[in-house]
Protein backbone atom coordinates (compact mmCIF):
# COMPACT_ATOMS: atom_id res chain seq x y z
CA UNK A 1 0.00 0.00 0.00
CA UNK A 2 1.25 3.49 -0.86
CA UNK A 3 0.38 6.68 1.01
CA UNK A 4 -0.70 9.43 -1.36
CA UNK A 5 -1.24 13.09 -0.60
CA UNK A 6 -4.12 14.85 -2.37
CA UNK A 7 -2.49 18.19 -3.21
CA UNK A 8 -5.73 19.87 -4.20
CA UNK A 9 -6.36 20.94 -0.63
CA UNK A 10 -4.62 23.12 1.90
CA UNK A 11 -5.78 20.41 4.30
CA UNK A 12 -3.53 17.48 3.49
CA UNK A 13 -5.68 14.37 3.34
CA UNK A 14 -3.71 11.18 2.97
CA UNK A 15 -5.08 8.12 1.32
CA UNK A 16 -4.15 4.51 0.78
CA UNK A 17 -4.13 3.21 -2.77
CA UNK A 18 -4.96 -0.47 -2.94
CA UNK A 19 -3.09 -2.53 -5.54
CA UNK A 20 -5.17 -3.35 -8.63
CA UNK A 21 -8.01 -1.11 -7.40
CA UNK A 22 -9.53 1.68 -9.53
CA UNK A 23 -9.94 4.02 -6.53
CA UNK A 24 -8.20 5.22 -3.43
CA UNK A 25 -9.57 5.27 0.12
CA UNK A 26 -9.01 8.29 2.34
CA UNK A 27 -7.00 7.03 5.29
CA UNK A 28 -7.41 9.86 7.80
CA UNK A 29 -6.78 13.53 8.25
CA UNK A 30 -3.04 13.72 8.77
CA UNK A 31 -0.49 16.49 8.39
CA UNK A 32 3.27 16.52 8.41
CA UNK A 33 4.83 18.42 11.30
CA UNK A 34 8.60 18.26 11.75
CA UNK A 35 8.74 15.05 9.69
CA UNK A 36 6.16 13.36 11.93
CA UNK A 37 2.65 12.25 11.05
CA UNK A 38 0.08 14.04 13.23
CA UNK A 39 -3.61 13.17 13.29
CA UNK A 40 -5.68 16.33 12.93
CA UNK A 41 -8.95 16.94 14.75
CA UNK A 42 -11.47 16.85 11.93
CA UNK A 43 -15.26 16.64 11.95
CA UNK A 44 -17.30 15.41 8.97
CA UNK A 45 -20.93 16.52 8.81
CA UNK A 46 -23.22 14.66 6.41
CA UNK A 47 -26.47 16.48 5.70
CA UNK A 48 -27.67 19.94 6.64
CA UNK A 49 -27.39 23.20 4.74
CA UNK A 50 -24.21 25.24 4.75
CA UNK A 51 -25.88 28.07 6.65
CA UNK A 52 -27.15 25.72 9.37
CA UNK A 53 -23.81 23.96 9.86
CA UNK A 54 -22.00 27.29 9.99
CA UNK A 55 -24.55 28.67 12.45
CA UNK A 56 -24.19 25.59 14.69
CA UNK A 57 -20.39 25.92 14.68
CA UNK A 58 -20.53 29.63 15.45
CA UNK A 59 -23.02 29.06 18.26
CA UNK A 60 -20.70 26.52 19.85
CA UNK A 61 -17.71 28.88 19.57
CA UNK A 62 -19.73 31.66 21.22
CA UNK A 63 -20.99 29.29 23.89
CA UNK A 64 -17.46 28.25 24.91
CA UNK A 65 -15.72 31.56 24.22
CA UNK A 66 -15.03 32.07 27.93
CA UNK A 67 -13.33 28.70 28.42
CA UNK A 68 -11.26 28.47 25.21
CA UNK A 69 -8.44 30.67 24.02
CA UNK A 70 -9.37 33.59 21.77
CA UNK A 71 -6.46 32.57 19.52
CA UNK A 72 -8.27 29.42 18.34
CA UNK A 73 -9.59 29.27 14.78
CA UNK A 74 -11.88 26.84 13.02
CA UNK A 75 -12.02 26.12 9.29
CA UNK A 76 -15.32 25.18 7.62
CA UNK A 77 -15.13 23.47 4.22
CA UNK A 78 -17.75 22.30 1.75
CA UNK A 79 -17.14 18.62 1.02
CA UNK A 80 -19.39 17.93 -1.91
CA UNK A 81 -23.16 18.31 -1.97
CA UNK A 82 -24.71 18.33 1.50
CA UNK A 83 -21.45 17.51 3.27
CA UNK A 84 -19.15 19.73 5.32
CA UNK A 85 -15.78 19.37 7.02
CA UNK A 86 -14.77 21.25 10.15
CA UNK A 87 -11.06 21.44 10.82
CA UNK A 88 -10.60 22.45 14.45
CA UNK A 89 -7.64 24.28 15.90
CA UNK A 90 -4.85 21.87 16.91
CA UNK A 91 -4.78 23.47 20.37
CA UNK A 92 -8.40 22.47 21.09
CA UNK A 93 -8.37 19.76 23.76
CA UNK A 94 -10.26 16.50 23.29
CA UNK A 95 -12.84 17.27 25.97
CA UNK A 96 -14.08 20.28 24.05
CA UNK A 97 -13.66 18.44 20.75
CA UNK A 98 -16.17 15.87 22.07
CA UNK A 99 -18.49 18.71 23.12
CA UNK A 100 -18.27 20.15 19.61
CA UNK A 101 -19.10 16.84 17.91
CA UNK A 102 -22.13 16.49 20.17
CA UNK A 103 -23.25 20.09 19.65
CA UNK A 104 -23.05 19.88 15.86
CA UNK A 105 -25.34 16.85 16.12
CA UNK A 106 -27.75 18.55 18.56
CA UNK A 107 -27.48 22.34 18.09
CA UNK A 108 -29.84 24.72 19.87
CA UNK A 109 -32.51 26.31 17.71
CA UNK A 110 -31.52 24.45 14.52
CA UNK A 111 -33.62 21.65 13.09
CA UNK A 112 -31.78 19.37 10.72
CA UNK A 113 -30.90 15.70 10.34
CA UNK A 114 -27.16 15.13 10.15
CA UNK A 115 -24.62 12.39 10.78
CA UNK A 116 -21.52 13.66 12.56
CA UNK A 117 -18.17 11.90 12.88
CA UNK A 118 -14.79 13.15 14.02
CA UNK A 119 -11.21 11.91 14.18
CA UNK A 120 -8.69 12.63 16.89
CA UNK A 121 -5.99 10.96 18.95
CA UNK A 122 -6.82 9.83 22.47
CA UNK A 123 -5.35 11.74 25.41
CA UNK A 124 -5.65 11.86 29.21
CA UNK A 125 -7.24 8.40 29.40
CA UNK A 126 -5.60 5.06 30.15
CA UNK A 127 -7.96 3.32 27.70
CA UNK A 128 -7.65 5.79 24.83
CA UNK A 129 -4.32 7.55 25.29
CA UNK A 130 -2.30 7.62 22.06
CA UNK A 131 -4.89 5.73 20.00
CA UNK A 132 -6.44 6.98 16.78
CA UNK A 133 -10.14 7.47 17.43
CA UNK A 134 -13.25 7.80 15.32
CA UNK A 135 -15.75 9.83 17.36
CA UNK A 136 -19.45 9.36 16.58
CA UNK A 137 -22.97 9.42 17.97
CA UNK A 138 -25.11 6.29 17.39
CA UNK A 139 -28.38 6.64 15.52
CA UNK A 140 -30.26 5.19 18.50
CA UNK A 141 -28.75 7.69 20.95
CA UNK A 142 -31.30 8.81 23.54
CA UNK A 143 -29.07 10.49 26.14
CA UNK A 144 -27.78 13.44 24.08
CA UNK A 145 -24.89 14.23 26.47
CA UNK A 146 -22.10 11.90 25.39
CA UNK A 147 -20.12 10.67 22.40
CA UNK A 148 -18.79 7.26 21.39
CA UNK A 149 -15.31 6.34 20.21
CA UNK A 150 -14.06 3.40 18.17
CA UNK A 151 -10.35 2.59 17.85
CA UNK A 152 -8.52 1.13 14.87
CA UNK A 153 -8.81 -2.23 16.66
CA UNK A 154 -12.60 -1.68 16.68
CA UNK A 155 -12.75 -1.32 20.44
CA UNK A 156 -15.75 0.77 21.47
CA UNK A 157 -16.03 3.29 24.30
CA UNK A 158 -18.69 5.61 25.61
CA UNK A 159 -17.42 9.01 26.75
CA UNK A 160 -19.82 10.98 28.91
CA UNK A 161 -19.44 14.66 29.71
CA UNK A 162 -18.57 13.93 33.31
CA UNK A 163 -15.23 12.62 32.07
CA UNK A 164 -15.97 8.89 32.42
CA UNK A 165 -14.80 6.49 29.70
CA UNK A 166 -16.65 3.17 29.63
CA UNK A 167 -16.07 0.15 27.40
CA UNK A 168 -19.21 -0.78 25.43
CA UNK A 169 -20.33 -3.11 22.67
CA UNK A 170 -21.26 -1.69 19.28
CA UNK A 171 -21.11 -2.60 15.60
CA UNK A 172 -19.47 0.63 14.42
CA UNK A 173 -16.33 -0.07 12.39
CA UNK A 174 -13.32 2.23 12.32
CA UNK A 175 -13.21 3.57 8.77
CA UNK A 176 -11.48 6.56 7.24
CA UNK A 177 -13.53 9.72 6.78
CA UNK A 178 -14.63 10.26 3.19
CA UNK A 179 -13.05 13.63 2.51
CA UNK A 180 -12.51 14.99 -0.98
CA UNK A 181 -10.17 17.76 -2.06
CA UNK A 182 -10.87 20.81 0.10
CA UNK A 183 -10.41 24.43 -0.88
CA UNK A 184 -11.28 27.95 0.28
CA UNK A 185 -12.33 27.40 3.89
CA UNK A 186 -14.42 29.85 5.88
CA UNK A 187 -12.49 30.88 8.97
CA UNK A 188 -14.44 31.20 12.22
CA UNK A 189 -12.68 32.66 15.24
CA UNK A 190 -13.45 33.06 18.91
CA UNK A 191 -15.04 36.41 19.65
CA UNK A 192 -16.78 37.89 22.64
CA UNK A 193 -20.46 38.19 21.77
CA UNK A 194 -22.92 40.57 23.40
CA UNK A 195 -24.56 37.71 25.24
CA UNK A 196 -21.17 36.63 26.54
CA UNK A 197 -20.47 40.17 27.74
CA UNK A 198 -23.81 40.28 29.57
CA UNK A 199 -23.13 36.87 31.10
CA UNK A 200 -19.65 37.98 32.19
CA UNK A 201 -21.00 41.20 33.72
CA UNK A 202 -23.66 39.23 35.59
CA UNK A 203 -21.04 36.74 36.79
CA UNK A 204 -18.75 39.55 37.96
CA UNK A 205 -21.61 41.13 39.91
CA UNK A 206 -22.37 37.82 41.64
CA UNK A 207 -18.69 37.36 42.51
CA UNK A 208 -18.50 40.91 43.89
CA UNK A 209 -21.57 40.40 46.10
CA UNK A 210 -20.36 37.00 47.27
CA UNK A 211 -16.87 38.32 48.04
CA UNK A 212 -18.21 41.27 50.00
CA UNK A 213 -20.63 39.13 52.02
CA UNK A 214 -18.18 36.33 52.86
CA UNK A 215 -15.31 38.69 53.68
CA UNK A 216 -17.50 40.74 56.06
CA UNK A 217 -18.75 37.59 57.80
CA UNK A 218 -15.25 36.05 58.02
CA UNK A 219 -13.58 39.17 59.40
CA UNK A 220 -16.43 39.69 61.87
CA UNK A 221 -15.98 36.13 63.13
CA UNK A 222 -12.23 36.71 63.46
CA UNK A 223 -12.85 39.82 65.57
CA UNK A 224 -15.47 38.11 67.73
CA UNK A 225 -12.98 35.31 68.27
CA UNK A 226 -10.83 37.76 70.26
CA UNK A 227 -13.59 37.95 72.87
CA UNK A 228 -13.45 34.24 73.71
CA UNK A 229 -10.57 34.58 76.23
CA UNK A 230 -12.65 37.23 78.03
CA UNK A 231 -15.46 34.74 78.74
CA UNK A 232 -13.48 31.55 79.33
CA UNK A 233 -10.11 30.53 80.69
CA UNK A 234 -10.10 27.33 78.63
CA UNK A 235 -7.39 28.12 76.09
CA UNK A 236 -8.21 24.98 74.07
CA UNK A 237 -11.54 26.46 73.02
CA UNK A 238 -9.77 29.59 71.79
CA UNK A 239 -7.20 27.49 69.90
CA UNK A 240 -9.91 25.44 68.18
CA UNK A 241 -11.96 28.47 67.09
CA UNK A 242 -8.82 30.17 65.76
CA UNK A 243 -7.83 27.00 63.94
CA UNK A 244 -11.25 26.67 62.28
CA UNK A 245 -11.18 30.32 61.16
CA UNK A 246 -7.85 29.77 59.38
CA UNK A 247 -9.13 26.61 57.73
CA UNK A 248 -12.32 28.48 56.76
CA UNK A 249 -10.40 31.22 54.94
CA UNK A 250 -8.35 28.60 53.08
CA UNK A 251 -11.37 26.52 52.07
CA UNK A 252 -13.13 29.67 50.87
CA UNK A 253 -10.26 30.54 48.53
CA UNK A 254 -9.91 26.94 47.38
CA UNK A 255 -13.60 26.41 46.58
CA UNK A 256 -14.20 29.82 45.01
CA UNK A 257 -11.51 29.25 42.37
CA UNK A 258 -13.48 31.17 39.71
CA UNK A 259 -13.18 34.30 41.85
CA UNK A 260 -9.40 33.92 41.89
CA UNK A 261 -9.28 34.10 38.08
CA UNK A 262 -9.87 37.84 38.42
CA UNK A 263 -6.80 39.81 39.47
CA UNK A 264 -8.92 42.27 41.46
CA UNK A 265 -10.36 39.57 43.74
CA UNK A 266 -7.12 37.62 43.85
CA UNK A 267 -5.21 40.58 45.29
CA UNK A 268 -8.06 41.44 47.65
CA UNK A 269 -7.95 37.83 48.84
CA UNK A 270 -4.17 38.08 49.15
CA UNK A 271 -4.54 41.14 51.41
CA UNK A 272 -7.02 39.24 53.58
CA UNK A 273 -4.62 36.27 53.76
CA UNK A 274 -1.70 38.52 54.77
CA UNK A 275 -3.92 40.19 57.38
CA UNK A 276 -4.95 36.83 58.79
CA UNK A 277 -1.32 35.71 59.00
CA UNK A 278 -0.58 38.85 61.03
CA UNK A 279 -3.63 38.07 63.15
CA UNK A 280 -2.34 34.56 63.96
CA UNK A 281 1.19 35.81 64.58
CA UNK A 282 -0.13 38.41 67.04
CA UNK A 283 -2.22 35.86 68.96
CA UNK A 284 0.70 33.44 69.27
CA UNK A 285 2.98 36.15 70.65
CA UNK A 286 0.35 37.65 72.96
CA UNK A 287 -0.79 34.36 74.51
CA UNK A 288 2.51 32.52 74.41
CA UNK A 289 3.29 30.03 75.94
CA UNK A 290 -0.33 29.06 76.66
CA UNK A 291 -1.31 28.88 72.98
CA UNK A 292 0.02 26.21 70.60
CA UNK A 293 2.50 27.01 67.83
CA UNK A 294 0.11 25.19 65.46
CA UNK A 295 -2.05 28.33 65.42
CA UNK A 296 0.70 30.33 63.78
CA UNK A 297 1.24 27.58 61.20
CA UNK A 298 -2.51 27.46 60.57
CA UNK A 299 -2.58 31.20 59.99
CA UNK A 300 -0.43 30.51 56.92
CA UNK A 301 -3.14 28.32 55.30
CA UNK A 302 -4.87 30.95 53.12
CA UNK A 303 -1.63 32.80 52.26
CA UNK A 304 0.22 29.64 51.29
CA UNK A 305 -2.67 28.51 49.07
CA UNK A 306 -2.78 31.80 47.18
CA UNK A 307 0.98 31.88 46.65
CA UNK A 308 0.84 28.39 45.14
CA UNK A 309 -2.31 29.05 43.09
CA UNK A 310 -0.92 32.08 41.22
CA UNK A 311 1.94 30.41 39.27
CA UNK A 312 0.28 26.97 39.10
CA UNK A 313 -2.81 28.33 37.34
CA UNK A 314 -0.68 30.16 34.77
CA UNK A 315 1.45 27.10 34.06
CA UNK A 316 -1.72 25.02 33.64
CA UNK A 317 -3.19 27.53 31.16
CA UNK A 318 0.05 27.64 29.18
CA UNK A 319 0.11 23.83 28.87
CA UNK A 320 -3.59 23.02 28.35
CA UNK A 321 -4.83 26.29 26.86
CA UNK A 322 -7.81 26.48 29.24
CA UNK A 323 -8.74 27.33 32.80
CA UNK A 324 -8.31 24.61 35.43
CA UNK A 325 -11.34 23.24 37.26
CA UNK A 326 -10.93 22.42 40.94
CA UNK A 327 -14.08 20.32 41.42
CA UNK A 328 -13.79 18.62 38.01
CA UNK A 329 -14.10 14.82 38.13
CA UNK A 330 -12.44 12.47 35.66
CA UNK A 331 -9.89 14.95 34.21
CA UNK A 332 -6.42 13.89 35.32
CA UNK A 333 -4.85 17.32 34.78
CA UNK A 334 -7.54 18.94 36.96
CA UNK A 335 -6.97 16.30 39.62
CA UNK A 336 -3.24 17.06 39.68
CA UNK A 337 -3.98 20.79 39.84
CA UNK A 338 -6.37 20.26 42.76
CA UNK A 339 -3.80 18.13 44.59
CA UNK A 340 -1.17 20.86 44.21
CA UNK A 341 -3.57 23.42 45.69
CA UNK A 342 -4.40 21.03 48.53
CA UNK A 343 -0.69 20.69 49.22
CA UNK A 344 -0.43 24.49 49.29
CA UNK A 345 -3.36 24.74 51.68
CA UNK A 346 -2.64 21.96 54.18
CA UNK A 347 0.97 20.75 54.02
CA UNK A 348 3.11 23.65 52.81
CA UNK A 349 2.21 25.97 55.76
CA UNK A 350 3.69 23.50 58.27
CA UNK A 351 6.83 23.03 56.13
CA UNK A 352 7.28 26.80 55.88
CA UNK A 353 6.67 27.28 59.59
CA UNK A 354 9.21 24.61 60.54
CA UNK A 355 11.73 26.16 58.15
CA UNK A 356 11.23 29.71 59.41
CA UNK A 357 10.94 28.76 63.07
Amino acid sequence: MIAINNHRSKLKVWSVELPNAPYSKPLACITKQNSRMVLEKIILVKGGSHSDVKKALQQWIDLYSESISDSLRFELYKNGKGNHVIKTDPKLDNERFYYLVNYIKYPEGIKYNVDVEGVTKGENSSNLNGKNLLIYIPKNDSEYDNVYAVTEENEHYKIDFGGKVKSVSDTKVFLPLEINGLESPEILKVSVSKSTIKTTESSNLKIEKRFRLISIIAMSVALLNLLIPVFTTDIEIFEKTTLFIGIGFGVWFLSDYIMLRFDLYYFKSLLIAIGYFGYGHYLCNYYRPEISDAIEATSLFPLSLLLVQWPTRRIYKAIFNREPEVEKHGKFADLVYSMILFFGLVLLPYLLYDYLK
